[in-house]
């Protein structure tokens, strides 16, 4: 009767899975002492597999120097040095990598004495070859591929260490695109993980980043490690939330602004795990949020309603349009399908110019960006506000504005919209078209540190 093991699926290396397969077959036909020789040497396949691939991909010196030991006694023309290899090969991976543990290192060990039983003519009393049983046959089947074949060359080594260094290596390349980063961190890193190991640096990662703050290396370094920890977050993000509930101690932050503030934009990218941080954490970045207003454009993790978090910022006095992180922010409620309560809370802003420069500035910055995304609702009020201001219609280039305005506005609000109540909402006859406004969404925010 066939046996199949779903974790088959999980084996790392193709060949590996082919092999494995061969092992199955023997096993369910009854033929334990060859699923015995085979798994054996398709497990030191695997490791070596691992090896080079570390060697590659990683430049891994541990690595190369077991790959050229292993060479070296396999050309040996001494015949013990080459029958010891495989032994002295099991021993380097132990004692040299994370690849083995003491419970693996020591199956595997039996099951070299079993391969031994089993490959050479190892006879019971009644000169009858040993044979394995079934159940111990399939215990080491069992063994080896939880333990070892299902495991991606990324166990052999510390982890964290090598990911934070890659990231210092690769920080002027990815740290102005997320989405590169993702990519390039999924594929070498992340999509090799199991759990147990991305919940790990994940609590290295909230070290390096929000705990450290005298250490040179993690400030260097504060921006891309913060990307990289938001990328996994996002991976395993229900476990990450039970993870941090269950070990609040781990995931502090010091009294350091430049930290809080990164752990600020951080929960603005997962607003869930806010509450399930330590009261000690919360008073602290809420501390922060009533020294520096302008950070509560992204701290909707405190707010039940983008409804009362927009509130929260139409209290906000005093305003420099160019540190308002429109991106950020846009991308956001972009994302929960509230962009257009958003753009009236911008047309808000707009409509409270205090002098042409901020109208010019506020227009350029928070309303042009968004006018191809805008209601009929929307326009109604961008329309309104920009009437009854003066520091908006009385400015210079109220009409070039209002222009672009009507390049998108006049198919939402139809022909028989009544512009005339709006005396000082002015635009040309002809009005540019659409395809020639401007949609730069720059500005001069310092939210990326």
């Amino acid at each position: 009767m066939a046996v199949y093991f779903p974790e088959i699926e999980e084996i790392y290396f193709p060949k590996t899975k082919e092999y494995f397969k061969e092992i199955i077959s023997s096993y369910s036909n009854g033929n334990y002492r060859s699923a015995i020789v085979m798994l054996y040497s398709v497990a030191i396949c695997d490791m070596l597999f691992k090896l080079q691939e570390l060697k590659d991909m990683f430049n891994d010196t541990v690595a190369e120097e077991i790959l050229i030991e292993v060479e070296k006694c396999r050309n040996e023309h001494d015949n013990k040095s080459k029958s010891r290899w495989e032994k002295e090969f099991v021993d380097n991976i132990y004692k040299k990598t994370n690849l083995l543990d003491s419970e693996s290192y020591t199956n595997l060990n039996h099951l070299y004495d079993h391969r031994n039983f089993s490959a050479h003519p190892a006879l019971n009393d009644n000169y009858e070859l040993v044979s394995p049983s079934k159940e111990t046959t399939v215990a080491h089947i069992k063994n080896i591929l939880y333990s070892i074949l299902i495991k991606p060359p990324i166990f052999i080594k510390n982890i964290v260490g090598t990911l934070s260094e890659d990231l210092k290596e690769k920080s002027s390349v990815y740290h102005k695109s997320h989405s590169d980063l993702k990519i390039y961190l999924e594929n070498k890193y992340y999509s090799k993980m199991p759990l147990s190991m991305k919940l790990s640096v994940i609590k290295a990662l909230w070290k390096f980043c929000f705990l450290l703050p005298d250490d040179e290396n993690c400030k260097n370094n504060l921006k891309i490690n913060r990307m990289a920890l938001s990328i996994l977050i996002d991976e395993c993000k229900n476990e990450c939330v039970s993870f941090i509930k269950e070990n609040k101690h781990l995931f502090g932050v010091a009294h350091n602004d430049l930290c809080i503030l990164n752990l600020i934009i951080l929960l603005s990218e997962h607003p869930i795990i806010y509450s399930e941080l330590d009261s000690d954490v919360v008073l602290q970045v809420d501390e922060y949020l009533d020294r520096e207003e302008i950070v509560k454009y992204i701290a909707w993790f405190k707010y039940s309603s983008t409804k009362k978090h927009l509130n929260a910022l139409k209290r906000i006095t005093s305003i420099k349009t160019n540190n308002i992180p429109v991106n950020r922010i846009a991308n956001h409620y972009e994302d929960i399908g509230k962009i257009h309560e958003l753009i009236d809370f911008f047309i808000h802003l707009y409509g409270e110019s205090a002098s042409f420069n901020t109208a010019d500035l506020r227009f350029e910055k928070i309303i042009e960006p968004f006018l191809e995304k805008m209601t009929h609702d929307n326009f109604v009020h961008l329309i309104t506000v920009s009437n009854e201001n003066y520091q908006i219609y009385g400015r210079y280039a109220s009409i070039n504005a209002n222009d672009k305005i009507m390049s998108f506005a006049r198919d939402s609000l139809g022909k028989d919209f009544g512009y005339s109540k709006f005396e000082h909402f002015e635009f040309s006859q002809e009005t540019p078209d659409s395809n020639n406004t401007s949609s730069d969404e720059s500005s001069n925010e310092d939210w990326e540190i």
